[in-house]
């Protein structure tokens, strides 16, 4: 038996922080990635795809969001698709889920705790029927008993305890649920791919959502030879967005200006977002430097975030000539460096150096 493993779609993800036309291609890519995958899920003939939770980013989406996840799972075909209700998309009154609009024949959306057998196999589908509950969402599911087929069970919540001291919520006991002798656990709610547990995965997004998810962008294709067999698990890349996060430490001008370098040369940088934290000290021309390259780079990507609390300033003997003026602006300079305001320094030394010169 072969299956794909996916969650977490997130689809009518706002993405405000982004904003503008980069942020509505970003949430049009996670319906091409859906069909990537279905792709993906014919070439490699899997049996089924199982969809481990928060299919839809919450229940309010409207129409238009509906309708673009059912011609994007139209793209599966007859191909048995499981969509399980997570805790974005719990079934409560008026489920996104529930409203989907002419879904494909092999869509099935389980509205309770249920076994059903799809392809021989028999899943064990744990959707949540509200945000936040308290128990096991997967605790209600018997023991193998006389069962000789393979079980699968979906569930979507949290494999581990992330918070100490805080009471969880929607906390599967793996090892509760293995001793049942399910032969494998696709779960969903962490965004990145993530073992648990030989007989137990978290798949991840398809496409990313925020810059801390550790290893998102990827499905899981999931091949188990019979009752019993341990489970051989592959990971596969579906995103075409890139969420980068880099901390680098500049100790002299020359650095900014091969991370300059090395960024200008990312690939597709239209589709990369870069959280970027910088530290260490530079001159007044290189930070100068830094700032120009660094709002062309962010005119080149989807998206830049930076983080340059912990970069100082240090003018050095060429930069204070540069500012030596005559006159009244001469003092100005000269009382700025008496009290070290760095900020008034460089914003100065950004205004002469854009002024033009006599007879320009």
């Amino acid at each position: 038996m072969r299956l794909l493993h996916t969650a977490d779609w997130q689809l009518g993800l706002r993405l405000d922080f982004v904003g503008g036309e980069t942020a509505a291609r970003l949430r049009a890519q996670r319906y091409d990635t859906i069909r990537t995958i279905a792709r993906l899920a014919h070439e490699r003939a899997v049996d089924m795809v199982v969809v481990a939770g928060d299919v839809f980013d919450a229940n309010r989406v409207g129409r238009d969001t509906l309708q673009q996840a059912s011609d994007a799972l139209a793209t599966f075909g007859d191909l048995p698709v499981i969509l399980l209700a997570g805790n974005h998309d719990a079934l409560e009154e008026g489920a996104a889920l529930t409203r989907l609009p002419n879904p494909p024949a092999g869509v099935f959306v389980p509205t309770g705790p249920e076994i059903v057998e799809v392809a021989g196999v028999e899943l064990l589908l744990c959707p949540l029927q509200e945000r936040h509950v308290r128990g096991d969402p997967a605790g209600w599911i018997p023991g193998r008993g006389n069962s000789e087929r393979i079980r699968v069970a979906v569930a979507h919540g949290g494999a581990l305890n992330f918070a100490e001291g805080v009471e969880s919520v929607n906390r599967i006991e793996v090892d509760a649920l293995l001793a049942k002798g399910v032969d494998y656990v696709a779960l969903g709610d962490w965004h990145g791919t993530f073992r648990v547990h030989d007989r137990c995965w978290y798949s991840g997004t398809h496409e990313a959502t925020r810059f801390r998810e550790q290893a998102p962008g990827n499905v899981l294709i999931v091949d188990i030879d019979g009752p019993g067999a341990l489970p051989r698990v592959e990971t596969v890349p579906v995103a075409r967005s890139r969420w980068l996060r880099e901390s680098v430490e500049l100790a002299e001008d020359a650095d900014a200006e091969s991370m300059l370098q090395r960024l200008e040369a990312l690939p597709e940088k239209s589709w990369t977002l870069l959280r970027l934290e910088l530290s260490g000290e530079l001159s007044l021309a290189g930070r100068e430097r830094l700032d120009t390259g660094l709002a062309s780079l962010a005119a080149s990507l989807a998206h830049l975030r930076l983080k340059a609390e912990g970069l100082s300033v240090a003018p050095t003997a060429e930069d204070l000539a540069s500012l030596e003026q005559e006159g009244y602006l001469g003092e100005v300079v000269r009382g700025l460096r008496a009290e070290g305001d760095i900020d008034a320094l460089r914003l100065l030394y950004r205004i002469l150096r854009q002024a033009p010169t006599a007879g320009g």
